[in-house]
């Protein structure tokens, strides 16, 4: 059987039956690289376009966003957009969600060893990935700074329940080997953040090349300013996938009385789904536990 086109960028096989129930065998799916001002740059799998958006998207509130998987004529216009799991989302004006990123598996959250570290705002950094299911990793960067970065990230593991925080440097290359691992194939990432944390070089460090410009922080409060213009699904080496974001200066995450996020794939869908992945991985434990188990009795019976 030959290869799904999007395999590259993630896609995931139950999405196929939400394309068809669209009913145009014109549509093929594709992902959504980044969005802005009413058009998506979208990829089928064979080169990137940028594909204006059917009306009733934009009309009803179901634009997409980045990383988002859609149906699209090839070369035209995105037409749908197909079910959603591990979206990033903060709450917006009038408790609207303002999704971030969509179909996450894994959130780097950076925060940097200097004034910008504020264990209150990473903890908002946390109701939001956890509002959306995604794992997530606290990225310590600038952790060549003076200062125990280590044990400073050990109080923010204990301040912030256990969530796993990194240490890393793009200056001497502290824990950027821990953080390539956390990036495995096929998997999406987004790397979240305020402005002048690192977050461009840190891109730029995991890609081996200058692709995102870099700017200095202010010496006067380590403030940082914007050099990421937009939201961006960048493949990387290794073949991950990792949606680089611009600094947020407001981190709010949604609360219950608010809208809810558009487009969720359907939770009991999702659970049954889950429940038949778990039910296969035990069926080849046990039907590997056998096999073992024949194969000792076997020599066993040739010794005897």
């Amino acid at each position: 059987m030959s290869e799904h086109p999007l395999a590259r960028l993630g896609w995931r096989a139950d999405l196929q039956s939400h394309l068809d129930v669209v009913g145009d065998r014109r549509l093929v799916a594709a992902r959504v690289l980044a969005a802005d001002r009413g058009r998506a740059i979208v990829d089928a799998g064979e080169g990137p376009w940028s594909a204006t958006l059917a009306g009733r998207l934009a009309r009803r509130g179901g634009a997409p966003a980045t990383g988002d998987f859609v149906a699209a004529l090839p070369g035209g216009p995105v037409r749908a957009v197909l079910p959603r799991r591990g979206v990033i989302a903060r709450r917006g004006d009038g408790g609207r969600p303002e999704v971030l990123a969509a179909n996450v598996d894994l959130a780097l959250v950076a925060t940097s060893l200097n004034r910008d570290l504020n264990p209150r705002r990473l903890a908002r950094f946390l109701a939001v990935t956890l509002r959306g299911a995604v794992a997530t990793t606290i990225l310590l960067t600038k952790a060549d700074l003076p200062g125990d970065a280590d044990r400073v990230a050990a109080g923010l593991e204990a301040r912030l329940d256990g969530t796993p925080v990194l240490p890393v440097s793009v200056r001497d290359g502290t824990g950027l080997a821990d953080l390539r691992a956390l990036l495995a194939p096929r998997r999406t990432a987004v790397l979240l953040g305020t402005s002048g944390v690192g977050k461009s070089a840190l891109l730029n460090a995991l890609l081996g090349e200058e692709r995102q410009p870099t700017a200095p922080i202010r010496t006067g409060d380590d403030r940082g300013r914007h050099t990421t213009v937009r939201r961006e699904l960048v493949p990387m080496p290794g073949g991950a996938l990792l949606v680089d974001t611009p600094g947020l200066r407001v981190v709010a995450p949604l609360e219950d009385a608010d809208d809810p996020v558009p487009l969720l794939e359907d939770k009991a869908t999702s659970k049954r789904e889950r429940r038949a992945r778990e039910r296969a991985f035990h069926r080849g434990v046990y039907r590997d536990m056998r096999a073992g188990r024949r194969h000792r009795e076997a020599r066993e019976r040739r010794s005897g």
